[in-house]
């Protein structure tokens, strides 16, 4: 899922590419836009892996309510582990 932040993040990254090549700097370029596109990938993969976790979680605890505690543990491990690293 993006967000109004990644989008103007994602479009300042496309402006500096763009910047790169006017100045003839064309690998450099190409591989910011490359790298831009991987993390776009990775990081919608990821939000769909965690809210299908989220459902499953959400229909174990329907099914057997005395399981609440465990179920939150799980999701914070979930969320700690399928978040796309800074950088």
């Amino acid at each position: 899922m993006t967000t109004a932040t990644d989008h103007d993040t994602a479009k300042d990254v496309h402006e500096l590419a763009q910047h790169l090549r006017e100045q003839g700097h064309h690998d450099a370029a190409d591989r910011l836009d490359q790298r831009l596109s991987v993390r776009e990938v990775e990081r919608d993969l990821l939000f769909v892996l965690r809210e299908a976790c989220e459902t499953f979680l959400t229909a174990i605890e329907a099914i057997d309510p005395v399981s609440q505690t465990m179920i939150e543990k799980l999701r914070l491990s979930v969320e700690s582990r399928l978040r796309l690293a800074d950088g």
